[in-house]
């Protein structure tokens, strides 16, 4: 991967905005496969292992079984793009593990209420969600990704501070840091591909008040083992 000042960060356009647009159509035509995450607008359309392999990796497995087959039906060529540009850059073989939960989207619908109080540090975190959907395997190698399909009229952004999962394990606290610390802002754009190794500290971005509409991102990770990637969420 590339790297961004000092942060192993990279992005790599892949959709153009009238791709975008047919597959925010798609996402809404999935609307009653929506699982409400949250009383305030938030969903996801597929399973994911931070919030459904916790306390269960029977649960996860067995929702994932469900969602798959329905985001596979919706967005062929979508996953097809997926993997072809991932590979492209690892330069290795990636696959769709179909035995996990495959990459899906988180929804936000929102309609202008204020976010004057929000925390982004309180949500900051690193993408360890292969400790519960891959927990005894022998990992070499992680990455996340965010593909942005729709942004609300403020846009959408991506808050990251200069602390590691390496520099945790050696006593560093991450909600702390992220308290006492002002993050750096990615902005995301429609079409274009995120990724970056989901062990640097980050959150989604500040959203601002005024914020309406739909945000919209495909949002999956790999991990490598036995000489290959595999994508997740």
């Amino acid at each position: 991967m590339l790297m961004a000042e000092g942060i192993p960060l990279c992005q790599h356009d892949m959709l153009t905005p009238e791709e975008c647009a047919e597959i925010g159509r798609s996402v809404m035509k999935n609307r009653s496969h929506w699982v409400p995450r949250s009383d305030g607008g938030f969903y996801t359309l597929g399973t994911a292992a931070y919030l459904d392999a916790v306390t269960s990796i029977d649960k996860y497995l067995l929702s994932a079984r469900c969602s798959n087959e329905i985001l596979i039906k919706s967005f062929p060529s979508l996953y097809d793009r997926l993997g072809l540009l991932l590979s492209s850059q690892l330069e290795e073989t990636v696959i769709l593990d179909k035995l996990r939960a495959i990459p899906g989207f988180h929804i936000f619908e929102v309609g202008g209420q204020s976010f004057e109080k929000e925390s982004v540090a309180q949500r900051s975190h690193f993408d360890l969600q292969w400790l519960y959907a891959y927990p005894n395997e022998d990992v070499v190698g992680t990455f996340s990704f965010t593909l942005l399909i729709e942004a609300p009229n403020c846009g959408a952004t991506m808050a990251v501070w200069e602390l590691t999962y390496k520099d945790a394990l050696f006593g560093a606290n991450p909600r702390k840091h992220a308290k006492h610390y002002i993050p750096r802002l990615i902005n995301y754009a429609p079409g274009r591909l995120l990724m970056h190794d989901g062990l640097i500290l980050h959150a989604i971005g500040p959203t601002g008040s005024g914020r309406a509409g739909l945000r919209i991102t495909l949002q999956g990770h790999g991990i490598r083992f036995d000489k290959r990637w595999r994508l997740y969420w």
